[in-house]
């Protein structure tokens, strides 16, 4: 090849565009090079790197680097000299502002491991620790960033206004960046995956653990989520394998880790988790430990988010129970009942809405598809927790409650009479079958069906044949239209009530309600926002 093409497709890889770079990349991965053209090659890289005139050129000499790693024999790039350079220099690529090169960085880094193996690793490691621990907290000295600065702003203006909420500074927290931290995990996790098996089985893990269970619990959703993806990649090069004069089985508190991202409010979290909770299942567990080690930690939170809102986490989760459960999900949550109540009863009264609904559908699923003797000690703490959740200011939380009441009293009556409902909630549920919602009066009107198929109670029946005769004779009298406004949802207060208001003329366009912050209903929402609503969904999923 010329070398004025090759130079050519090299300077794509610097382009500013990102289709051109990546067409820079597929035309240097289809170059066989000769020796001269990879002493060229090894030269650009050189200049590339060593100018830092901007991030283009740098990330250009980077991915060039990779490529090069990937495609020639790593004993001639050694003899070029290249290999120490790019060792030396890449390090310091960690403190370009830009964090794409701080991320091919990475990915270099991780590369130069796979093949220098446990020597390199080791000289790296500490480096790479102290940059996860410097940007671990934030510190207050250093100049004041953009999102710093919007930080300030927000204390302001919370001062001055009662209309923002304490949650808007934790919400701030979990959003933005944090300067190089998640780059800084990316790159340990690219040293860990490249490192060959052999040489990882040597290296003291202490650190790095200890270091992964801090980003895993830091405030940043972004950094749990890559805390979490790191977690994963040392779990499959045998982390939990522990070491004789280890004191604690990290066995365990990698899953007493893993639960805690299963039950996070944030979607990207919940999934990086997951694929981690698969990969420690798929490995084989250490000497001295079996699955039911962690069965009682995991499976709660596993089976729950079966139901949870988010597609991705649903598909993904309903996907590793089949597999990790292999047909026994039924008699596997019948044999760890108690814990699994016990999450689920903590997980509905979680800040995120949407978890409190799958909490609600996964309590309706254990009444229906376990042995009522075995559920005969739970009924009481089950009850409780869904007749709070009954009265949700989230309808879609409602509704499975609702449905999740129905199929645990038509089960227990006898024990929710005794609990003091005498009535079997009959006013609750026909509150539901009042919404103005469809999906919560057909809920509602499915597990009044299902109650009274299961007692045979005549007054309970006349009370609910007499509400139906009310609201038929009602009929007549309804206005030709109705606009909402005399709805009890809208007037009234409590679970039931609307919190829309619409404004008119001047106070539609107050600044109170212009121009500020909207968030997904899906991924925010605080218990002072139980409000919000998402599109309701019914499912249907096996244990087995």
């Amino acid at each position: 090849m010329e070398a004025t093409n090759l130079l050519s497709t090299l300077e794509l890889l610097c382009a500013p565009k990102k289709l051109d770079r990546e067409r820079g990349e597929d035309q240097l991965n289809n170059i066989s090079l000769t020796s001269d053209e990879v002493k060229l090659v090894s030269s650009w890289i050189e200049e590339k790197l060593e100018g830092l005139s901007n991030w283009e050129d740098v990330f250009g000499g980077i991915t060039a680097a990779i490529i090069l790693l990937r495609n020639v024999d790593y004993g001639s790039l050694v003899d070029i000299g290249i290999v120490g350079k790019l060792e030396d220099q890449v390090v310091q690529c960690h403190d370009n502002p830009e964090f794409r090169v701080r991320i091919a960085a990475g990915q270099l880094m991780g590369s130069l491991c796979r093949h220098a193996g446990l020597s390199l690793f080791n000289r790296y490691l500490p480096t790479v620790i102290q940059g996860v621990i410097t940007n671990l907290e934030r510190n207050t000295e250093a100049p004041v960033s953009e999102a710093e600065l919007s930080l300030r702003e927000l204390n302001i203006a919370k001062e001055h206004s009662t209309n923002l909420s304490s949650s808007s500074l934790s919400i701030f927290h979990d959003t933005a960046g944090w300067k190089n931290l998640e780059t800084w995990m990316k790159c340990l996790q690219e040293m860990v995956s490249n490192l060959p098996s052999k040489d990882f089985i040597k290296v003291d893990k202490t650190n790095i653990l200890e270091l992964t269970f801090k980003a895993v619990q830091h405030v940043n959703r972004f950094v749990r989520e890559t805390g979490y993806d790191v977690l994963s990649t040392m779990i499959s090069r045998h982390l939990c394998y522990t070491e004789p004069e280890a004191k604690e089985p990290t066995y365990i508190n990698v899953a007493t880790q893993l639960v805690k991202g299963l039950s996070d409010n944030w979607s990207q979290v919940r999934m990086a988790a997951s694929r981690a909770v698969r990969t420690l299942f798929e490995v084989d567990p250490p000497s001295g430990f079996t699955r039911d080690d962690i069965y009682p930690i995991l499976l709660p939170a596993m089976c729950l988010n079966r139901y949870y809102v988010a597609e991705g986490v649903r598909i993904y989760s309903q996907d590793t129970w089949c597999r990790v459960t292999q047909g026994e999900g039924r008699r596997l949550l019948g044999q760890y009942l108690v814990p699994a109540v016990d999450y689920y009863i903590q997980q509905s009264d979680a800040d995120n809405h949407a978890v409190r609904e799958a909490s609600c559908a996964s309590m309706a699923e254990i009444v229906t598809k376990l042995d009522s003797k075995l559920l005969l000690p739970c009924v009481g703490k089950l009850l409780d927790a869904l007749i709070v959740c009954f009265g949700d200011e989230s309808w879609p939380v409602r509704d499975a409650a609702c449905v999740a009441l129905g199929s645990l009293i038509s089960t227990f009556p006898n024990e929710t009479r005794a609990s003091g409902h005498d009535d079997l909630m009959a006013s609750q549920f026909l509150r539901n079958l009042n919404d103005s919602i469809p999906s919560v009066r057909d809920g509602a009107a499915k597990s009044i069906a299902a109650i009274l198929k299961s007692v045979d109670d005549q007054n309970l029946f006349q009370h609910y044949i007499n509400h139906i005769v009310e609201k038929i004779d009602g009929l007549s009298k309804q206005p030709k239209e109705s606009h909402g406004a005399e709805s009890s949802r809208v007037s009234g207060k409590g679970p039931g009530a609307s919190h829309v208001t619409v404004h008119s003329g001047d106070a539609a366009h107050d600044s109170r309600h212009t121009d500020q912050v909207m968030y997904s209903c899906g991924s925010l929402a605080p218990k002072l926002q139980k409000g919000m609503l998402t599109t309701h969904h019914s499912l249907r999923i096996t244990l087995s």
